[in-house]
Order: C-alpha cells, then sequence, then structure tokens
C-alpha cells in the first residue's frame, strides 16, 4: 500500500497570484542561504542550512494556481541516507476561494518509512504554517540559517537552532546557551560534549562536527535549565 506523502495547507487573506509570488520568494520564508533563481520555469536554486543543501529544478509554473519544485540532487547532513530527499517533488497547489486563497503543499515521495519523515514534518509544519504564513500576511517570514532541532531531558523538551562547525557564530542575545553537539538522531541531539553560556571563547574549542544554540529558558518553574540539561552530557 502507498504511503501518504506530507502535505499541509494555510489559508491567507491575499490574492491567489500575490501567494504564488510570495511562495517564489524563498529566502525570504524558508532559508537564509538561497543560491539562484527561483522565479521563472526551469530556473534551478539551492537552498543550504550548513552542510545540508537541496538543488532544486522548478517543472511546472501556472501563475497563480500551481508550482512543481523537483529536487535534483541534495545532501542531509544528518541522515544515513543524504540523498533522501532526491527526486522527490514539492508542488503548491493555489486555489482562489472567495477573498481568500488557500495554499496547499505537498513534498510528494516524503513519506513515513523515511527516517526523515518525522523530523522534516516538523520543519515544513514550521516553514509552511508559521513562517511561510507571516511572510505571505505580514510580509515577516522566519527563515532558517541552521537546523531547527531539540534536546530532552526526560519529558523536558528544549527547542533550539543546530549548526555545522563551519559555520559562524551567528548573533545571539544573552541568555543562550551553546551545546557542542556529541551525537544526534536526525534532528534531535542526544548527548554532547559541553554546554555553556554563550560565548565567543567557548565557541572556538568544539569538539564535535555541531554545535547548537538553546535559549536558557527553564520550561518548569524552579529549574535551571543548564541543570536540567547537564544529563545530556555523556
Amino acid at each position: 500500500m502507498n504511503q501518504p506523502s506530507y502535505h499541509s495547507s494555510i489559508t491567507v487573506n491575499i490574492t491567489a497570484l500575490a501567494a504564488f509570488d510570495g511562495i517564489s520568494h524563498v529566502s525570504a520564508w524558508w532559508a537564509n542561504h538561497v543560491e539562484g533563481s527561483s522565479q521563472k520555469l526551469n530556473d534551478v536554486f539551492t537552498v543550504r542550512f550548513g552542510k545540508t543543501f537541496a538543488n532544486i529544478k522548478i517543472t511546472e509554473l501556472v501563475p497563480g494556481k500551481k508550482i512543481i519544485w523537483l529536487v535534483e540532487d541534495c545532501y542531509m547532513d544528518l541522515l544515513k541516507d543524504k540523498n533522501e530527499w532526491k527526486d522527490t517533488q514539492i508542488i503548491w497547489d493555489i486555489e482562489a476561494k472567495s477573498d481568500q486563497t488557500i495554499v496547499s503543499m505537498t513534498h510528494l515521495g516524503l513519506v513515513p518509512e523515511l527516517e526523515c519523515f518525522n523530523d522534516c514534518t516538523g520543519g515544513w509544519n514550521f516553514y509552511v504554517g508559521e513562517s511561510l504564513f507571516n511572510f505571505l500576511t505580514r510580509n515577516k517570514g522566519l527563515p532558517g540559517t541552521g537546523i531547527r532541532a531539540t534536546i530532552a531531558n526526560g519529558s523536558r523538551i528544549y527547542e533550539g537552532t543546530l549548526f555545522s562547525k563551519e559555520q559562524s557564530l551567528t548573533d545571539f542575545p544573552n541568555g543562550y546557551l551553546l551545546i557542542d553537539v556529541k551525537e544526534t538522531n536526525v534532528e534531535r541531539v542526544i548527548s554532547a560534549y559541553s554546554l555553556n553560556m554563550l560565548n565567543k571563547e567557548n565557541f572556538g574549542s568544539l569538539k564535535g562536527d555541531h554545535y547548537m544554540i538553546v535559549e536558557n529558558k527553564p520550561l518548569f518553574e524552579n529549574i535551571q535549565p543548564s541543570e536540567d540539561l547537564l544529563d545530556t552530557i555523556k
């Protein structure tokens, strides 16, 4: 039996043509690092999150109605199969309905049996459901530089951003933690070499291939987050 591919949709109070145009501005809602053009039929562009990248070709373009992206090549840094997205298609269906527009996205080939399905589902839920929605409705998307990831101690889960060691340290406000990552399970950090308050000095002595930035914010009263996460350092 065929497994269903990832699917999501949003409803926005703009025209179908405006939604169509917004989707094509990939760097405004998906990734800060985008190379190439994503506007015309047969355009090829690359989306990068550190070592992770996808080379995408626009294979169908119907203004105000449909966009199809074909992943021609990819490198998924955190997966066993680095080419898991290759030959999948990202299909956008745009439907004008009264004074609103329904934007539906299907990532054809991103099915539950794939290693990244659960984590990629979370990523797409954020980038389509929140970032693209915000960009289309408020002109303020939330494109990523690193990979959205989690780290947990028991039932307490912290969300943060995972970067390749080669990526420069981006500016974060005070009150964030720097985790020197030892081991991951896709987009979940499961062990670390160290955990410190974020500063330029400890960034220069990383042991792992990745680092994670997490807001130093306790999820429960009277729990210090640095102590809460120490059990993940093995």
